[in-house]
C-alpha cells in the first residue's frame, strides 16, 4: 500500500478555523472523493501530543495499492482538482507526506479479547 498524508496546522482563529472547515468540505472533499484508485480514506482530528498541545489540527490520509496507482489518481481530473482546492488554504497550511505503507496483523491475545468485550 501507498499513503498520502496531509498533515493540515492548526488555525489561528476561530475565524480561521471555520474558513477551513468549509473550504475542506465543500471545495476539497468533494474531488478527493472521487480520486480513482483510492482504496481508504482516513481523517483524524489532532487531539495532542505527550507533551500537549500540538501544532496539527487535522490529518487527512489516502491509500493507495501502489505509488504509481496515487500518481494516476493525482493526475487524474479530480485529483487536479483536489490540487487546486488544496492551494485555497493558506500557504504553509499543510504538509503533504508520501509514505510506502507495512501492516501488520497482531495475533489477539487473552488481554485484547478482555479489553474489547
Amino acid at each position: 500500500m501507498y499513503k498520502l498524508t496531509i498533515l493540515f496546522h492548526k488555525p489561528a482563529s476561530l475565524e480561521d478555523e471555520q474558513s477551513f472547515e468549509a473550504v475542506w468540505t465543500f471545495d476539497f472533499i468533494p474531488y478527493v472523493e472521487k480520486m480513482p484508485e483510492l482504496k481508504r480514506i482516513e481523517v483524524s482530528l489532532i487531539q495532542g501530543t505527550p507533551d500537549g498541545a500540538s501544532e496539527f489540527y487535522k490529518m487527512h490520509e489516502f491509500y493507495f495499492q501502489s505509488r504509481a496507482a496515487m500518481d494516476r489518481a493525482l493526475n487524474s481530473d479530480s485529483g487536479m482538482r483536489a490540487g487546486y482546492a488544496l492551494q485555497k488554504f493558506p500557504k504553509g497550511s499543510y504538509k503533504l507526506i508520501f509514505s510506502d505503507v507495512m501492516e501488520m496483523n497482531m495475533p489477539m491475545n487473552n488481554e485484547t479479547m478482555k479489553n474489547e468485550q
